[in-house]
């Protein structure tokens, strides 16, 4: 491997792009709900955007390629205390409010319907774990199944943390690369399946290698090479995921094929610019500073569903899918300033005595 005692990380870097990427991505999802999940799900009203805005479920693909690059950018060279206590402050904050919410709702509104698990006190302990899905639980809110994917890929740089394999890091990858190959994106839910994750670790993996692109840790060739076979195992596996969205929605033609590689490659030659800093979006500081309402964004957006199913029929659609993308972001920013702000630093500190003190 050469040059990789010459890299230089990014850490004290803002990359004002992936904020940006973030936000919207975020909002994809929302779009996607509310335009097209929701319509065939709980009957809504239709959207003519639907066409377009139904793709917003690959705004997932677009998380986990950013977590993939900012997680290593952060946790790079760092201890494992360092990286665990990070992780755990940055996540939980927000994911504790959005799952009491979630409970309140489903347990007080006495909610049944398809596909809503029955809210009990004993599945809430489950969800405040947050590893649910590791205990084979239910999640309380659907959006919550994105979770077990991060914590998968924080546990595999929890690894490299600890073993300090931070120069075998393209072995590492092209060796969960052949992982993902073999396994393909559907296999039992056993332990190499949570650890690995073939189904999207090809959305972690591309942003590790485009944060790995940015700071020249190998030659050049080689992390374009992984990359061109992690692109294509990408588009391999999201064509399957899009055929079960199309059995989903029990409509062969929900999804166009074509329209998703364009997509997903898109986000690959986003994450590619951004890697050669080639994208300047030092401008838009201010609008990119919105990332920070993402995660909350994401964890409550599906709350507004219920409006479109009260007053859907009663509202112009479009003014009530404005209004309600409006509150849901103003009730992220709520989430973000009086929860997260305030919150992260007290865990912060409590996690670290306490880890402090047990050693």
């Amino acid at each position: 491997m050469e040059n990789r005692d010459h890299y230089v990380p990014f850490n004290h870097f803002r990359f004002y792009e992936l904020d940006l990427m973030r936000f919207l991505a975020a909002l994809s999802v929302l779009f996607y709900h509310y335009t097209f999940f929701a319509t065939r799900i709980h009957s809504t009203p239709e959207f003519g955007i639907d066409k377009l805005l139904r793709y917003g479920y690959l705004g997932v693909d677009a998380f986990f390629m950013i977590s993939g690059y900012v997680v290593l950018m952060s946790s790079m060279n760092k201890s494992p205390k360092y990286f665990f206590v990070s992780r755990v402050t940055r996540l939980y904050p927000a994911f504790w409010t959005a799952c009491l919410l979630t409970f309140a709702i489903l347990y007080f509104g006495k909610i049944t319907q398809p596909g809503v698990p029955v809210a009990n006190f004993k599945l809430l302990a489950y969800n405040l774990t947050m590893l649910q899905g590791f205990f084979g639980k239910p999640d309380l809110n659907g959006v919550f199944w994105t979770l077990t994917y991060e914590i998968g890929f924080y546990f595999i740089i929890l690894l490299i943390a600890a073993l300090k394999f931070w120069k075998n890091l393209l072995p590492i990858i092209l060796l969960w690369l052949g992982y993902t190959f073999i396994a393909g994106p559907h296999t039992a839910s056993n332990a190499f399946y949570f650890l690995l994750m073939p189904k999207y670790s090809c959305c972690f993996i591309a942003g590790m290698l485009c944060y790995l692109l940015r700071i020249k840790y190998a030659s050049a060739w080689k992390i374009y090479l992984l990359l061109t076979v992690c692109y294509l195992l990408n588009i391999k596996h999201d064509i399957v995921i899009m055929e079960d969205m199309n059995n989903y929605y029990h409509d062969a033609n929900a999804y166009r094929s074509y329209i998703m590689i364009i997509i997903v490659t898109i986000l690959y030659l986003f994450f590619l610019l951004s890697a050669l800093q080639k994208l300047d979006f030092s401008k838009l500081k201010q609008v990119a500073q919105l990332g920070v309402l993402t995660y909350p964004l994401y964890l409550i957006h599906g709350f507004g569903i219920g409006a479109f199913m009260i007053w859907g029929n009663h509202i112009n659609k479009y003014i009530l899918l404005a209004a309600v993308t409006i509150v849901m972001i103003l009730f992220s920013f709520i989430i973000y300033k009086y929860i997260e702000k305030k919150v992260q630093p007290l865990l912060k500190s409590l996690i670290t005595k306490l880890i402090d003190f047990s050693s």
